[in-house]
């Protein structure tokens, strides 16, 4: 095995075991366990296909069928369950995002955090740069 894919296995093992995604586990089995989102998820989720078939079959909807789906999305955000759980993943996201920017650095040859060289996307890459 090449000692990428064993770093990436190492990677994986590493995300798998850090907080940030154990939260956002924890977070995830509370909105399971709350009957209260569960059902405004459902019906939330019901709503949203209806309103998608509509639109994909051509049909212009009634300005109350959209304002319920979006009152129905201000209630959900309300739910402390899903707040905790939208708060776990923005932080889950912000680690991937993290650990993205630094393999996108090293592939690119510039250190993680600095801002992209507008020209560092090669010379074959038809720009003219």
């Amino acid at each position: 095995m090449s000692i990428i894919l064993t770093k990436a296995e190492e990677l994986a093992a590493a995300i798998s075991d850090c907080e940030e995604l154990g939260v956002l586990r924890e977070a995830a089995e509370r909105v399971d366990n709350d009957e209260t989102a569960s059902e405004a998820l459902q019906k939330f989720s019901e709503k949203q296909e209806m309103v998608q078939r509509a639109a994909s079959s051509g049909l212009q909807l009634p300005p109350e069928q959209m304002e319920e789906l979006q009152e129905m999305q201000g209630k959900i955000r309300d739910i402390p369950s899903i707040q905790n759980f939208a708060t776990a993943q923005t932080s889950f996201n912000q680690l991937m995002d993290s650990v993205n920017e630094i393999i996108s650095a090293a592939v690119m040859g510039r250190e993680s955090g600095a801002a992209p060289d507008e020209h560092s996307h090669g010379s074959d890459c038809g720009c003219g740069h």
